[in-house]
């Protein structure tokens, strides 16, 4: 925080339109003035960039974590967290693994990292690694969380762990079943599974969910192609 008492009540002034939803437009100018008069104040930055993400401007946001994170020098794990998934958000998901793998570097007690690394194992195609990381992350957690064994019960279904997969799928159902993601994924394992077992009953299963699927188009082509006729 500058020393000068009008910056620190220019930063206040941001931190209330924020914390009250008002004038978010009006609050980044402040904390872009803030920047102006010091390059690096990085909590400036940081809201900056929060502002931006309010306003859906996500390019703009990732340009102002960027530089939050890099002036911070590891000390927050925030910074980190919404660069990484702000890089998500764009695309950027190699970026992304890169600062999830910086939070459990620098804050290994933390669960958050090996989430992040989970979450963009799919895309970047380490299942095996991704489900190493979600396993941390189950445990560090210390309570069960549905976002977390979604997550694994997908990687467990990349990993040819089908009959695991399912019941973890069964886990977050109560949660998720309205979800074109779930019911497209969990339809694959129960396909899997079923042509493995040749259990009739559960490929109807499989394709009962795989119709509960509204927007088919987000599918992989491999799910698809378990399912509709070339």
């Amino acid at each position: 925080m500058p020393n000068q008492s009008d910056s620190r009540e220019l930063f206040k002034l941001g931190i209330d339109c924020i914390n009250q939803n008002l004038y978010i437009g009006a609050a980044n100018q402040l904390f872009q003035k803030l920047i102006k008069q010091d390059s690096l104040f990085c909590d400036a930055y940081f809201f900056a960039g929060y502002t931006f993400r309010l306003s859906n401007m996500n390019k703009e946001a990732f340009a102002m974590y960027y530089m939050a994170d890099s002036l911070s020098q590891n000390k927050s794990i925030e910074f980190k967290q919404n660069l990484a998934m702000m890089s998500v958000s764009i695309g950027n998901m190699r970026f992304a693994r890169k600062k999830y793998l910086e939070m459990t570097k620098y804050f290994p007690a933390s669960p958050e990292g090996y989430y992040g690394i989970a979450i963009t194992s799919p895309e970047i195609g380490d299942p095996d690694f991704g489900l190493e990381n979600i396993n941390i992350a189950e445990e560090k957690y210390y309570v069960e969380n549905k976002d977390v064994q979604f997550i694994k019960a997908i990687l467990l279904n990349l990993n040819g762990k089908y009959e695991e997969s399912i019941k973890y799928f069964e886990k977050v159902q109560s949660k998720f079943s309205k979800d074109d993601y779930f019911n497209g994924n969990y339809a694959l394992s129960l396909y899997e599974l079923a042509i493995l077992n040749n259990d009739e009953k559960q490929l109807k299963k499989a394709k009962k969910h795989y119709n509960k699927v509204k927007d088919k188009s987000n599918l992989t082509a491999y799910i698809k192609s378990k399912f509709e006729t070339p």
